[in-house]
Formats: C-alpha cells, structure tokens, sequence
C-alpha cells in the first residue's frame, strides 16, 4: 500500500468514495437534513476544495483504497474514508498514522469527530490509541444554513 498526496486526476474517484464511505458510517445516524445536504454535489465540490490537504492510498495499480483528509491549521482529521472492498485490510490505520507523522512536531495532539452511531470507526480510533473525550455539538454547514449533529470528539498525544 503506498500512502500520497491526492493530485488533481484522483479527483473524478475521490469523491464517490469519499460518498460511499460518509453514507456508510452516516446514515441513520445524523438528522435528515444533514443527509439531505449531502449529494454528490457536496462531494465533488468539498474534494476539490481540499484537495492540497489530502491524502490518499492506493494499491500497487494506484487503485484507490482510501483518503484522508487533515485540517492542517488546528491538527483536525476533517475526514477519514476507506472504500468499502478494503475495509479490514489496514488501510484506515495507515492513514491515520500518516496523519500522525503529518502532524508531529506541528501539533501536541490531533482530533476528529465522529457520529456515535459509527461504532465500527469508532473501535478503529480507540484500537489506535485514541481517546474518546466526550460528546459536543458539531453545526455542519447544509445549503440553508447550519444543523446540529451530535458527535464524540477523539483526540490522540503526539
């Protein structure tokens, strides 16, 4: 597996995974308007718009197997997406550590937010030596303004 930064011509396959991944660990578990919000148009807009800090893996053909993406300013883990046929091979892992060594020396600690319905992500971060430090309201921009989700913030000591 071979971690990289995202370039332009990844774009066409960022953001259908980039959807599948956030509808997987999503749905049922934020409100209807937050799902609402989310068509494929947000997708391709929001890859492109972070496209300079994104990271993706691939295998040894460049197929795609997931991405990351980092808010570098604050050491923020904006979105963590593996495609649904690499699940369990390592690849969400690979990337966070990435994250990790992106941030090192930039960041005492590094966090993301994650719905509490998305138990399996959330086994992933604490298997990883993330630390659940309890629930805040994320307001998550939808085309008329903003909506409450509920979210555990995760953080990791760098």
């Amino acid at each position: 597996m071979n971690v990289r930064p995202a370039r332009s011509a990844d774009l066409p396959r960022l953001a259908p995974l980039w959807r599948a991944a956030w509808l997987d660990g999503h749905e049922g578990h934020v409100p209807p308007e937050l799902m609402a919000a989310r068509g494929p148009e947000h997708f391709t807009v929001h890859a492109e718009k972070y496209l300079g800090t994104t990271l993706v893996a691939t295998d040894a053909d460049d197929h795609l197997l997931g991405l990351i993406i980092l808010g570098d300013e604050d050491g923020e883990v904006i979105q963590l997406a593996v495609d649904g046929t690499a699940r369990g091979q390592g690849v969400g892992g690979t990337l966070l550590r990435a994250a990790e060594d992106r941030f090192r020396g930039r960041h005492h600690q590094i966090w993301l937010a994650v719905v509490p319905g998305n138990t399996r992500a959330r086994r992933l971060y604490e298997h990883l030596g993330w630390h659940d430090t309890g629930r805040l309201i994320y307001q998550s921009p939808t085309a008329t303004g903003t909506t409450p989700v509920p979210v555990h913030r995760y953080v990791k000591d760098l």
